[in-house]
């Protein structure tokens, strides 16, 4: 009876892995890390309207929807086809960043570019994050649409420069996993 308890106890306590793996291979994605640098490519399939998605990926007020790890997000001014935003994230009671963004809309390529334009955090001994570039891309697909997201990062070299690259690549996967999620649930064609 005990092994029974047993074997009951690890399958719930497994189940969370199982359904995260089973998300996971619903999505293609690479993680790269080379010294102080890395980036993360990660796309999935969906069938949806164009305009839907990228007025999902582009529109201010839908990033909190995303972006679910976020503290506050505060739209910091904005221009024709392009908005500054500023992310504030706290981990552990102690740690706190802020980042500001240029995200940029080309329409014409189905695609949102944004560049960080600003870091700090609040503890010296997390590695200092020197440069942040990336986009969103819709490409058409026989099954629907392609929504890849791409980010490349540039660290200063640090103590805890391996742990906090190994921490992004987890969070990469995460806000990719949620990402989709929310994508699918606001513009899926099955969702209408």
């Amino acid at each position: 009876m005990k092994n029974f308890y047993k074997i009951i106890i690890v399958a719930l306590l497994s189940l969370p892995i199982i359904l995260y793996g089973s998300q996971k291979k619903e999505l293609d994605y690479e993680f790269i890390q080379e010294d102080n640098y890395y980036s993360f490519r990660g796309s999935f399939i969906v069938r949806a309207e164009l305009d839907c998605l990228i007025n999902l990926i582009y529109n201010f007020k839908n990033i909190s929807k995303y972006a679910l790890g976020a503290k506050s997000i505060e739209l910091v001014r904005q221009g024709e086809n392009w908005y500054e935003v500023t992310f504030t994230y706290r981990k552990l009671l102690i740690f706190e960043n802020q980042s500001t963004w240029r995200r940029t809309l080309n329409r014409h390529e189905h695609k949102v570019v944004f560049k960080m334009i600003s870091n700090r955090n609040n503890l010296n001994i997390i590695p200092k994050m020197l440069s942040s570039t990336g986009y969103y891309q819709i490409k058409q697909e026989k099954e629907g649409y392609q929504v890849e997201y791409f980010q490349e990062c540039k660290l200063k070299p640090g103590f805890l420069k391996d742990t906090y690259i190994n921490n992004a690549k987890k969070e990469a996967i995460k806000f990719l996993l949620e990402f989709k999620e929310y994508v699918e649930k606001t513009c899926d064609y099955f969702n209408y």
